[in-house]
């Protein structure tokens, strides 16, 4: 019954979106790339305008194996500067880990992005999140820098990532190339150093 109830609730929230995409992946979604899940799932994003001063957002994932939730990320975003240098500040109220058998971990977080265009096709950016757990002992802080290009129809995302928690980082990197005007094929490539640990996935994301 739980997992119905939360289907119909990711439905009924999609039905109010104003963008929304879908990726049936190798991997699951994870804000720390030595996290994704390695079995497949069902990714989404969703939300309002992010062009707006105030925008709300949806992250989450979805096992395949038996439709079971895995992630939920409820985010809402302040622009507090939108020239050519952006600066956005978010909150995660709250971001939920679900275990196959519904143990939730939930957790409170800050957010901090920050964006600047080094020509129309190549931006650099970067990504500060803190996070605490609030029925758990869990406590992170996630620092990203950002590259990304467009060449033609194909996206590239290159990223370096440090996570206080365990010592963890590594790189990280994204391809998505274009088929149709909504139908994109998506690779990831993960590497944490100190793990030694490499984790490819392979998508194809639908924007609805």
């Amino acid at each position: 019954m739980k997992k119905y109830n939360i289907i119909f609730f990711f439905y009924s929230i999609i039905s109010f979106s104003q963008y929304a995409n879908v990726e049936v992946s190798s991997g699951g979604f994870s804000f720390v790339p030595a996290f994704i899940d390695k079995n497949p799932n069902l990714n989404f994003n969703l939300g309002t305008n992010s062009n707006k001063l105030f925008s709300a957002h949806l992250i989450g994932s979805l096992r395949l194996n038996n439709f079971s939730p895995r992630t939920l990320s409820f985010i809402t975003r302040f622009k507090a500067i939108d020239k050519k240098f952006k600066l956005s500040l978010g909150t995660l109220l709250p971001d939920v880990w679900i275990s196959e058998d519904y143990i939730m971990q939930t957790y409170w977080g800050q957010e901090v992005i920050m964006s600047y265009p080094i020509s129309e096709s190549y931006r650099i950016s970067s990504l500060y999140i803190h996070g605490k757990g609030r029925n758990n002992d869990l406590e992170i802080n996630l620092f990203v820098l950002n590259n990304k290009f467009t060449i033609n129809k194909t996206f590239f995302l290159f990223q370096l990532y440090y996570l206080d928690k365990d010592n963890l980082y590594g790189f990280a990197k994204t391809i998505e190339i274009r088929l149709r005007q909504k139908i994109t094929i998506k690779g990831f490539l993960n590497y944490t150093i100190p793990l030694k640990e490499l984790i490819p996935t392979i998508g194809l994301k639908f924007e609805l």
